[in-house]
């Protein structure tokens, strides 16, 4: 994984599908990203930039910046790639309303209004795996990207029981 070469301060975007990815839409998606990446620029520069696929549901871009802050039209055209991807896929990229927990080594998708009643059920607790996809570093990804719930922000959206 070519990120992994990317020092801690690296920008990190993640969007996260609201559906896993089958094979087809994985072999697509990394093709469409790959191509998009090879030219993406800010001030005329290529960027060292990188992507990753996770879990077949997250889509993570990586970015060295080299202490020059990428401009705002090269953010721009990250975020419309993502909505050209939702509509090609017939997915969901960009609703923060969409969620993820861990159980066991499955990822599963939820909306953030199911937490409570996960909660209630006993499926989920203070100790399961979510995703904070607010994060904005690489340091930030490797190390609170996948967190428990009682130290995630989530646990600010929902009392624990």
């Amino acid at each position: 994984m070519e990120y992994l070469e990317y020092p801690d301060a690296a920008k990190a975007w993640v969007y996260q599908s609201n559906k896993h990815f089958d094979k087809d839409e994985l072999d697509y998606l990394k093709v469409q990203l790959d191509d998009f990446v090879s030219d993406w620029e800010s001030h005329g520069q290529l960027l060292k930039a990188t992507t990753e696929v996770f879990y077949d549901l997250f889509v993570v871009f990586f970015v060295d910046e080299k202490g020059d802050n990428m401009c705002g039209r090269a953010q721009d055209a990250s975020v419309n790639l993502m909505k050209r991807l939702e509509e090609e896929l017939e997915v969901t990229f960009l609703d923060r309303m969409v969620q993820s927990y861990k159980k066991g080594e499955e990822v599963k998708v939820v909306r953030m209004a199911d937490y409570e009643a996960l909660l209630d059920s006993k499926e989920i607790d203070e100790n399961t795996i979510v995703y904070n996809n607010m994060i904005t570093t690489k340091g930030d990804f490797e190390n609170h990207w996948e967190v428990p719930m009682k130290n995630s922000w989530h646990n600010q959206l929902i009392p624990l029981k």
